[in-house]
C-alpha cells in the first residue's frame, strides 16, 4: 500500500481569506462597497471549493469537521 503525500499549504485560501480581512480592516480603500462584497464572496467561494476538496483526513488534520465549514466561512467576511 503507497501513500501519497501532498506537499501544499493546507489553509492557502482561507488564510489569504483571514490576512485580507485583516488589510482591509486597517486601511481605507477607494472601491466601492459592491465591489469588496463581490471580491469577499468570490474569496469565501474559493476557500470552500478548497475545504470541501479535502479528504477527511485532511480536515481531521487541520482540527475542522466537514459540517463546520459553513460555519467557518460564514464567520470570515
Amino acid at each position: 500500500m503507497s501513500t501519497t503525500i501532498h506537499n501544499r499549504p493546507v489553509l492557502s485560501k482561507l488564510g489569504a481569506l483571514v490576512e485580507k480581512r485583516e488589510i482591509a480592516a486597517a486601511s481605507k480603500t477607494s472601491r466601492g462597497g459592491l465591489t469588496r462584497m463581490f471580491q469577499s464572496w468570490k474569496a469565501r467561494r474559493a476557500a470552500a471549493a478548497e475545504l470541501y476538496a479535502m479528504s477527511d483526513r485532511d480536515l481531521n488534520d487541520i482540527g475542522v469537521s466537514r459540517a463546520e465549514i459553513p460555519a467557518i466561512l460564514r464567520t470570515v467576511r
